[in-house]
């Protein structure tokens, strides 16, 4: 067989020539590869731009390699855009190795949305272009894309793994990171299959029932259009209020970098400003094992956040942003959208066709969201063990079903809203949308019509679906063909019943059809106009009419009456309602036209929903903006702060009490609490973050004596107040505890100038008292008794800052004054005098003793000879006194028995000299009382 004949025969069962489609794949990849250089050096800029310098030197020097170790940064440059081609078709830059026994790994996945975007385009409208000069059937488009498929997802895997980036480790070996593996060539063997399929596809004639499902990839189409309008109008607007909110603070512009990053983190811009929109939550998880899994305490586990985290400006822009999108995505939906009339096919996929669509976006979304990164480290020895660490971020899983929502309120808004809106719009404010592939117009040939009349004259006015082609610009007058245009301009030929028919594309007109981009023939040459005709979705009720009327009047048609439902002429024409008929060779649809009265009621039924609908969502809108305001957990904290800012420790009591007993919370009074200096002077909310529906954590920033301190308050959800608003109650929040120091005695101490009852203190700990006490400066003093003693107040400053909570304690006293040394002298004195009465040598109790033996009983006396001077210094429990520097002599007489029985007694004397030293008691009344101290002499 001749390379000709070969080539016939293929062609006959639909495969054709794949070079064509290989080179779209290879334009494809190089479109990807451009964007991912670009890509790389916008991130460069956007690192110069942050002022951290060359990212490649600063790289290497986290690592402490040079240049040379870990070859030229320019070369790593080039090899980086082969690393995020092979990540932007789903893969994952990994590095794995072993080192001295420990064997570790970690990966990247991120998914580069604008390259995958240029390569998916590059591909689908490829795939047009080469289907549009090179006819194949349903295999060899198949065909073709699974090769073509193939060879991409080969040479992304390979070039991957090739280019990979080289990092050297020990020995003279090296560690390897690269994006290639399983999930790189299967991500872009299915990206570039089914964009290439598709894109091939949606050049091959429609089937006859193409009309009955055609909402289906206009849905697709709006769902996309929805979500850029509210990306690109959210961009705006949070670009615009970033950027005057910098320049006012003389920073950068934050908003730089996220455009400057966007052919990266594109795809989750995208997803995440469509998915807060739609309410929906930003997820971040994070988990360790092993080791990992002790040195994290406290930061394993999952975090949520939605739109209404934000603050609240921000969130009520995001509801406005929200509503005005469904509204709008509802107009477009409505705008010049036919159906096929009494069909269930096509009234069943008219209702299901948002929700999928939409559905299916809120997956992709999901998809685009996800980013993710993980590490291992195993063979660490005894104490790490096997190690694991990963964290991925993303929206939240019931994301798809927010979407499908969104899809159900478009469809309703478009079907019962945007009616009643369009009128008042131009067309060209909605023209721009334009439904892919969408079916013809309605309208029949004369011939149809009369045969549609004849066949259905048996039938009732309405039933069954209307089977002409459409739209039909008039039959030839012989009955022959005519090229009529459809809906997107495309020539079809259509025989005199309005039907086009196999293999009938005459040759006169082959070339202009190609010319205007005529819809091909299938493999069996069947042309592809559809064989239903559609009408506007709110027409309905008048296509029954006329398809009811059409049949009705089949017999008159043949005499050429004209009816009032506008009846067929024997030569094919038309009459308007009443009128003759005529032989122009078209047909006209009298529209229904509707009674002043009804028109009224439905002007007034739209009203009333209208009204409920804003009703409802001012509601919604009144709920949001008071339980993320007045009920908020930030208000329940920021009422706690306002109470110690105040002074009110009652207040903050109510609203957070401190775990600890009742006689610790004694200071914790408006008396005290009020007169407290340095009190907190202002605070701000600064951040909140819930913990699912049931707790939150909230941040302030608190400012004491020109100091600021970040607090943290957690703050849990106790039901609902006022019926329907959620109620707030702080969690067990850390009070700042002050040692009380109190003398022995003391009955009473002033704090703040307050008397507080030691009583009514917390004593078990002994000599000290702690008590809880707001954030201030508190002077603790005794009260004055006497001329013998003064008070001594301490001061004790407590900061809002817990770090600073050690050694907080008070130690009041008294200092004795002149008179008081004198009194403390006196009885120093008075208990000599009183230790001089003993006729002991050693009186018990008393500072001197004597050195004698044989003392006859009773016989001896003391007496003072100087008085010791004392001196009175205060000590931890009190006060001492003791006289170390000036020293008292006493004298002890007595008689001393004799050697022998007949020795007479002789007189004896013995000098000593001695100190004293002993405790001062202050009473609660001033009175001094002192005491000698055993065993210092």
């Amino acid at each position: 067989m001749t390379p000709e004949e070969i080539t016939r025969k293929l062609g006959e069962v639909g495969l054709v020539n794949p070079l064509q489609s290989l080179a779209v794949g290879a334009i494809a990849y190089a479109g990807a590869f451009l964007m991912a250089i670009v890509a790389v050096l916008l991130s460069v800029v956007a690192i110069v731009v942050t002022g951290l310098g060359n990212p490649v030197d600063s790289a290497l020097e986290s690592v402490d390699m040079d240049q040379a170790e870990a070859g030229s940064g320019v070369a790593s440059l080039l090899r980086l855009p082969f690393q995020l081609v092979a990540m932007a078709t789903f893969g994952s830059f990994d590095v794995d190795g072993t080192i001295e026994g420990v064997s570790f790994g970690a990966g990247l996945r991120i998914l580069p949305f604008g390259i995958t975007l240029v390569m998916v385009l590059l591909a689908f409208y490829g795939g047009r272009f080469v289907q549009k000069r090179q006819r194949a059937g349903l295999l060899g488009i198949w065909t073709t894309s699974v090769l073509t498929g193939f060879g991409v997802a080969l040479f992304t895997a390979l070039s991957a793994f090739i280019l990979a980036e080289r990092v050297p480790a020990e020995a003279g070996a090296s560690i390897s990171l690269h994006a290639a593996g399983f999930d790189t060539f299967f991500g872009a063997f299915a990206l570039i299959t089914l964009s290439l399929a598709l894109g091939r596809l949606t050049v091959r004639a429609r089937r006859s029932w193409w009309p009955l499902v055609a909402d289906l990839p206009a849905a697709f189409k709006l769902a996309v259009s929805h979500a850029l309008i509210v990306t690109v109008l959210g961009l705006c607007g949070v670009t615009i209020v970033s950027t005057i909110q910098a320049l006012i603070d003389g920073e950068t512009p934050p908003m730089i970098y996220v455009l400057l990053l966007l052919p990266l983190i594109g795809g989750h811009v995208l997803s995440f400003v469509t998915g807060l929109d739609m309410l929906s939550a930003a997820t971040a998880n994070i988990d360790g094992a092993g080791a990992l899994s002790y040195l994290m305490d406290g930061m394993n586990g999952t975090e949520r956040a939605t739109m209404f985290s934000l603050p609240w400006y921000t969130w009520l822009g995001g509801l406005l942003l929200g509503g005005l999108a469904l509204l709008l995505a509802s107009l477009l939906w409505q705008h010049q959208r036919r159906i096929v009339p009494h069909h269930v096919v096509s009234l069943g996929v008219s209702w299901i066709a948002l929700p999928a669509a939409y559905f299916l976006g809120g997956l992709v979304l999901l998809v685009l969201s996800q980013a993710s990164v993980a590490a291992r480290l195993s063979g660490g020895g005894f104490f790490f063990g096997d190690m694991r660490i990963g964290a991925s971020v993303g929206l939240a899983a019931w994301t798809p079903l927010l979407a499908m929502m969104a899809g159900v309120i478009v469809e309703l808004l478009s079907r019962f809203v945007a009616p009643f809106l369009t009128p008042f719009l131009p067309s060209a404010a909605l023209s721009w949308f334009r439904r892919p592939l969408a079916p013809a117009a309605a309208g029949v040939t004369s011939g149809a019509v009369g045969a549609a009349g004849a066949s259905s004259a048996a039938g009732p006015a309405g039933s069954g679906p209307l089977t002409y082609s459409a739209p039909l610009a008039g039959a030839a007058p012989d009955g022959g063909f005519s090229l009529a245009p459809s809906a997107q301009g495309i020539p079809t030929d259509i025989n005199a019943d309005g039907v086009v028919e196999a293999g009938t594309v005459s040759a006169q007109h082959a070339g202009q059809a190609q010319a205007h981009e005529a819809v091909p023939t299938s493999a069996d040459g069947t042309a592809a106009a559809g064989r239903y005709a559609t009408v506007p979705i709110g027409a309905t009720a008048g296509a029954l009419s006329f398809a009811g009327a059409a049949g009705a009047a089949g017999a008159a048609g043949a005499a050429g009456a004209g009816g009032a439902g506008g009846a067929a002429g024997a030569d094919g024409s038309t009459a308007e309602p009443g009128a003759a008929g005529n032989s122009t060779g078209k047909i006209t649809a009298a529209a229904a036209s509707l009674s002043p009265k009804t028109r009224k009621l439905i002007l007034a039924g739209a009203v009333v929903v209208g009204a409920g609908i804003v009703l409802v969502i001012g509601l919604i809108v009144t709920f949001v903006v008071l339980s993320n305001t007045v009920f908020s957990p930030e208000k329940r904290v920021e009422a706690y702060l306002g109470a110690v800012q105040a002074g009110d420790a009652e207040q903050a009591l109510e609203i957070a009490a401190p775990n600890v007993p009742t006689a610790q919370q004694a200071l914790l009074t408006n008396d005290i609490a009020g007169a407290a200096e340095n009190r907190i002077s202002d605070f701000e909310i600064v951040g909140s973050e819930e913990s699912g529906s049931k707790s939150a954590t909230v941040t302030a920033k608190v400012t004491q004596d020109g100091v600021t301190t970040t607090r943290t308050y957690r703050v849990d959800r106790s039901g609902r107040t006022a019926v329907v608003f959620p109620d707030w109650t702080m969690a067990e929040t850390e009070y700042a505890t002050l040692a009380l120091v109190i003398p022995d005695g003391a009955a009473t101490l002033l704090v703040n100038g307050q008397e507080v009852a030691v009583s009514d203190l917390d004593t078990s700990e002994g000599y000290y008292a702690p008590a809880a006490v707001l954030p201030g400066q508190y002077t603790v003093t005794l009260p004055e008794s006497s001329e013998l003693v003064a008070a001594v107040e301490s001061v004790a400053y407590v900061s809002a800052d817990p770090d600073d909570w050690y050694e907080l304690y008070a130690a009041p006293g008294y200092s004795l004054s002149e008179s008081g040394m004198e009194e403390v002298q006196t009885q120093v004195d008075a208990l000599l005098d009183e230790c001089a009465t003993s006729t002991e040598e050693s009186p018990d109790g008393c500072p001197f003793r004597a050195y004698a033996y044989g003392v006859v009983e009773d016989s001896g006396s003391w007496m003072i000879d100087s008085y010791p001077t004392v001196e009175v210094e205060e000590g931890e429990e009190g006060w001492y006194f003791g006289s170390s520097s000036s020293a008292g002599a006493a004298t002890y007489s007595y008689q001393k028995e004799g050697w022998g029985s007949d020795d007479e007694p002789t007189d004896e004397t013995d000098e000593s000299s001695f100190s004293v030293s002993g405790t001062v008691t202050v009473g609660e009344d001033g009175t001094v009382a002192v005491e000698f101290d055993d065993g210092w002499w």
